[in-house]
């Protein structure tokens, strides 16, 4: 078993004490809320030149490039006009509602019995489909099921990963889902929600067990135009090393004072 802990329960306060998710080492992606998204045309198709950085973003602007902060230069793009996610005004955030979903630049490769960390922050517009984090084929993906009970990873293979739960995931509030691996020992860790308030919660209480190696070249599809996410997606991180129970609470309580 990983020392990773479960962390059942709501309600529990944890402090941060970092400045940055860079703080906690092996930091190779982080697609930041509101930071580096550019858009090169508006709702209605037209060519536009606006950015974050500029200040000029607009409501329906379809986004081409998320750009890494890691300093790795993973950048997140979409060329496609069709499966290019939303700008939305009211949250400063990207709407994969329709299923868009982008392109990492580069594929995150990880060997047999690494250990890693993925992050994934947004919210679930509704609970009829299956919904990607992060994926690269049928064999590589990290999704929550439809009626969102069971969160599954497919690690370098056909055998499934299910964590499940009897009470569903909650549409339109923030959550952040963290999957981490520890040699074969796979975890996920879920923290927020409105009415059931979630604190590091282990979802489906259990640890499984998936050595393969994995590969990402997807945010927010299994794969291309496969299981896409429904609902705004406000951060996405990616570690090469297993978080400790206490580097997950510092990222938790930094990813909630600053959304």
């Amino acid at each position: 078993m990983i020392g990773l802990g479960s962390g059942l329960g709501g309600g529990a306060a944890y402090s941060s004490g970092i400045s940055s998710p860079l703080d906690l080492s092996g930091c190779k992606l982080w697609l930041r809320h509101n930071t580096g998204i550019e858009a090169d045309l508006d709702s209605s198709g037209n060519g536009i030149d606006h950015s974050t950085t500029a200040g000029d973003m607009a409501d329906g602007d379809k986004i081409d490039t998320w750009t890494d902060q890691s300093g790795e230069d993973n950048h997140a793009t979409q060329a496609t006009e069709a499966d290019r996610p939303l700008w939305v005004d009211a949250s400063n955030s990207l709407s994969y509602a329709s299923g868009k979903y982008m392109d990492l630049r580069a594929s995150i490769s990880e060997g047999s019995e690494s250990d890693f960390t993925f992050v994934f922050r947004g919210t679930l517009s509704g609970t009829n489909t299956a919904m990607s984090m992060f994926g690269n084929s049928s064999t590589d993906f990290w999704r929550i099921n439809s009626g969102a009970k069971v969160i599954r990873t497919k690690v370098g293979g056909s055998a499934a990963s299910d964590f499940t739960e009897s009470t569903a995931l909650e549409t339109d509030v923030l959550y952040t889902f963290i999957l981490t691996r520890v040699g074969a020992n796979l975890e996920v860790h879920v923290d927020g929600g409105s009415s059931n308030v979630l604190s590091d919660h282990r979802w489906g209480d259990v640890s499984r067990e998936d050595g393969d190696a994995f590969t990402v070249t997807n945010l927010g599809a299994s794969s291309d135009d496969s299981n896409g996410w429904r609902g705004i997606v406000k951060h996405a991180i990616y570690y090469s090393g297993a978080l400790t129970t206490a580097q997950r609470n510092q990222l938790q309580a930094w990813l909630n004072d600053n959304d």
